[in-house]
């Protein structure tokens, strides 16, 4: 199985042993795209260096002979066809400050164009919503994307600096990609329209590939079902009704805010699924027909950084996101099965990793979001919908450094990916990837790159490689078998421009009914 995966050498053809694979010599895993880290000077430097304002005192204090640093922290990847070109490139989310999305391409001849810009300030703009007490940064302010090199230690500012006084850069950019799916386009990867998860704006929106304009597609969630806050409101509410009598109803929590967005997948139907990791819980979620959200004008996106819901609407008629999957632990990666009818869903915790596959209704016009997963107890669905697909403690990482140490907030990236023939590849260690067959979740082989960075995502490309990242390099390998690719003739055509709203109520409530 493994020999029919990756190119081997020789003299392991006939290993049986899955820790053995070892990659023949021209197809090794390769780096082709690399910086020295961003270092950030943190509030507990000097004077001279401890706030965002003041970070260009910590850029003057630079050792020149060191190269300059331009990647910050790379989260995940996604694969972009371009039809006019006649071929493909590679979209990098780097998430560290506030962000920026880099491609990567080879020409069509022997020359490697390379890297290049292809969005600045990919996840925060406005500063509105960054929030002191969680990052690195004051209330309301935005880091610069200055991605100075190392600092010098022939100065006091610096010395402190590169002693005791420096970490990994807030992380407030772009956390997650994805190519919007095109009615009937010949293969998912085709679109103008690019999906970005933005950390410091805390919402998800659409890049309109034709204006530029950021169209709000989430901003509000349902809250855990568990979140002591909301439970206390609602207790708060239910005696109010008992006293008052005035109201049999149930209330409905109020929705808050996305926090961590990550993990954008499409399904072949349209629907948008994503994650949200809210204090060591996480969430996956569904935007129902995100393919049909109206886009917004390139005047109104400079507005829509303030608003606090996707439409400017009462609460109330928010009802096309739902809670498919919830559990502690933080979710480090979402993926369709090959057969579309099956999510994976890779979950962490300080003691390991566990993947779990969550049925998914194959009938677009019954969808059920899982059953009992988008109750008032998602906990309880959970069980009875998401069964353990796979689960390995820590221990098994023997003497690769695991990143957690206790804690598995630190964790961040996209971990998990499906090729065409349905085998699931997962960062298990750090620098380790794991292979499990589709049938019974068992480990068919394992890559390892000893002495490398901890890996944060895994994807493959059109081109015929996977790709991995580090938070400051990105790697490749060549493979015989390409990633999974969802189909794009079963997206929910576009609701007719006569329908009413009341009319989209009754389709959304058909397709949701058990």
């Amino acid at each position: 199985m493994i020999r029919s995966i990756f190119y081997i050498a020789k003299n392991q053809k006939d290993s049986t042993k899955s820790s053995s694979l070892e990659l023949a010599h021209n197809h090794q895993l390769e780096v082709v795209l690399s910086s020295p880290p961003d270092l950030y000077c943190t509030e507990e430097t000097t004077d001279k260096c401890n706030t965002n304002d003041n970070q260009e005192e910590c850029k003057k204090q630079i050792i020149n002979e060191q190269p300059m640093t331009f990647l910050s922290y790379l989260i995940s990847t996604t694969w972009v066809h371009d039809e006019e070109l006649g071929r493909g490139f590679l979209l990098l989310a780097d998430g560290g400050r506030s962000g920026r999305i880099w491609r990567w391409e080879v020409g069509g001849g022997p020359i490697t164009i390379g890297r290049s810009l292809h969005m600045e300030s990919s996840g925060c703009r406005s500063g509105l919503w960054v929030d002191g007490d969680d990052t690195k940064m004051r209330n309301g302010t935005c880091p610069e994307n200055i991605f100075s090199g190392s600092v010098s230690s022939s100065s006091s500012c610096s010395k402190t600096a590169s002693e005791q006084k420096t970490s990994s850069p807030p992380l407030l950019g772009s956390a997650s990609l994805a190519v919007e799916l095109t009615r009937d386009a010949e293969r998912s990867s085709i679109g103008k329209n690019i999906i970005v998860a933005e950390w410091g704006e805390k919402r998800i929106v659409r890049v309109e590939g034709e204006t530029g304009a950021r169209t709000p597609l989430v901003v509000l969630v349902p809250p855990p079902a568990h979140d002591e806050k909301i439970e206390m409101e609602s207790q708060g509410q239910e005696e109010e009704e008992e006293a008052s009598h005035e109201s049999e109803e149930v209330s409905v929590p109020e929705w808050v805010r996305v926090q961590r967005p990550n993990h954008l997948t499409y399904t072949p139907f349209g629907d948008l699924l994503f994650s949200d990791n809210r204090d060591n819980v996480g969430i996956v979620y569904r935007l129902k027909e995100a393919v049909h959200v109206q886009p917004i004008s390139a005047e109104q996106s400079r507005d829509a950084h303030g608003w606090e819901r996707s439409k400017m609407e009462d609460q109330a008629d928010q009802n096309n996101v739902d809670i498919l999957f919830q559990t502690d632990g933080v979710i480090e990666g979402l993926a369709l099965g090959s057969d579309y009818l099956m999510l994976y869903i890779l979950v962490a915790s300080p003691v390991g990793k566990t993947v779990y596959r969550l049925p998914l209704d194959s009938d677009d016009d019954e969808d059920d979001g899982s059953g009992d997963a988008t109750s008032n107890e998602p906990n309880e669905g959970e069980k009875e919908s998401a069964s353990v697909f796979y689960s390995m403690p820590f221990e098994d990482c023997e003497e690769d450094h695991i990143d957690y140490n206790g804690n598995a907030s630190l964790s961040v990236g996209s971990k998990l990916s499906v090729d065409a023939q349905g085998t699931l590849y997962m960062i298990t260690c750090p620098s380790t990837v794991t292979l499990l067959s589709r049938e019974q979740g068992r480990v068919i082989g394992t890559l390892t790159s000893q002495g490398s960075k901890s890996f944060t995502s895994i994807g493959f490309g059109e081109d015929g490689y996977l790709y991995l990242t580090s938070p400051n390099e990105l790697r490749r390998v060549k493979t015989r078998i390409g990633g999974m690719a969802v189909p794009t003739n079963l997206v929910v055509p576009q609701p007719s421009k006569l329908a009413t709203t009341g009319g989209d109520e009754q389709r959304r409530q058909k397709r949701d009914k058990n």
